[in-house]
């Protein structure tokens, strides 16, 4: 499997932005769950510096779960290759209800899944 490093803008790239990582994000595989446990480490960081890096954990968060609802979205698309789009978008809002699953209003669907 294929690790992907977000970095949001290239910007944060280019002023020479070096991450470092940081213990406490966790998963059980089997539940589909995850849970953080933040170490002293982090937690005695100011709250400044806490809440700026939380915040973009969540933005890349974020970057990361869309691309997962794409490749929802995809599957859905290669079992229904001659429905409409209003079919198939309605196929994934069912799949993510029945997972438990939040599904956006709106997701971008890349021209080849239309």
């Amino acid at each position: 499997m294929t690790s992907v490093f977000a970095v949001l803008d290239d910007q944060e790239d280019a002023c020479g932005a070096f991450h470092l990582p940081v213990q406490g994000l966790f998963a059980d595989l089997e539940r589909a769950q995850g849970s953080i446990n933040l170490d002293e480490e982090f937690l005695s960081m100011p709250p400044e510096v806490q809440v700026a890096i939380l915040q973009d954990w969540q933005r890349a968060l974020e970057v990361s779960r869309r691309r997962a609802l794409m490749r929802m979205f995809a599957e859905v698309c290669d079992s229904l290759p001659q429905a409409p789009i209003s079919l198939r978008w309605q196929r994934l809002r069912e799949r993510c209800e029945r997972l438990g699953l939040e599904c956006p209003a709106e997701l971008p669907v890349p021209m080849t899944a239309a």
